[in-house]
């Protein structure tokens, strides 16, 4: 019959205790509570530094950072809240620096800026020629000082009438009222007859064309030429005398600039 040995087969003594070896003192005191619910709170913060340990690595990854170093981490170990708070910063003072460059900035007495006007190109007609209603040639030099209405598409028996009677109230009683269209308009009937008014066809709107300002519209205007065919005021869109009737006493002389 064999013997009993407390070996283990090894042929050698079991440790003094017991057969088991002893713990690594690193590991301190071990308690085993009589209770396993007294170890939920130790289990809770072990599962939340797991929980932290795999937050850190994911974001590690992401912001393409060495792996941390393999070791025992606590509620005490350093994340990568610091990291981030630093980086957030930096992209938000960024982001600030580029729209304080790229937003338009105003006067400080808060009227805007605009760029000077340079002085306006003296506007002559007087070397236009307009047709009557005969189909004649009629030289505009002939037929200044006059307000011209452009009416084309436009009876404007309102605006007609009432810049007669601006002209016959005037001090310039010389003036004309030249109604222009592609073709010749009618005259209104019962218009004042101390202020001549005549008819005329612009078949090229070669009027229009000569005022910058009236140019790109086709719009009723009105057109107020000096003695000497100088423009001195154009008027778009004008339905009513009141828009210009103010500057027909200087129809009579040459100004020295338009308006």
């Amino acid at each position: 019959m064999g013997t009993l040995r407390g070996d283990n087969g090894g042929g050698e003594r079991p440790q003094d205790g017991g057969g088991l070896p002893d713990l690594p003192p690193e590991w301190g005191t071990i308690i085993i509570p009589d209770d396993a619910g007294a170890l939920d709170d130790e289990g809770t913060s072990i599962r939340r530094q797991f929980r932290r340990a795999a937050i850190r690595r994911r974001w590690r990854r992401r912001l393409h950072l060495r792996p941390e170093p393999i070791g025992r981490t606590d509620d005490d170990s350093p994340g990568l809240a610091v990291p981030l708070l630093i980086m957030s910063i930096a992209v938000i003072a960024t982001l600030v620096s580029l729209f304080a460059v790229a937003w338009p900035r105003r006067n400080p007495n808060g009227t805007p800026q605009l760029a000077p006007s340079s002085p306006a190109a003296v506007v002559s007609l007087a070397g236009l020629s307009l047709f009557d209603q005969d189909g004649k040639s009629v030289p505009l030099r002939e037929l200044t000082p006059a307000v011209i209405l452009l009416v084309d598409g436009c009876s404007c028996e309102e605006l007609i009438t009432g810049t007669v009677a601006a002209v016959a109230a005037s001090k310039a009683p010389s003036t004309q009222v030249l109604l222009v269209g592609v073709r010749a308009p009618t005259v209104p009937s019962g218009l004042n007859d101390k202020v001549k008014v005549r008819a005329f066809a612009d078949p090229n709107s070669s009027v229009r064309a000569a005022v910058p300002f009236l140019a790109p519209s086709r719009t009723t205007a009105a057109i107020l030429v000096a003695a000497n065919g100088t423009m001195i005021r154009a008027v778009s869109s004008v339905t009513s005398a009141s828009s210009f009737d103010t500057e027909l006493a200087n129809l009579a002389v040459a100004p020295a600039s338009t308006a």
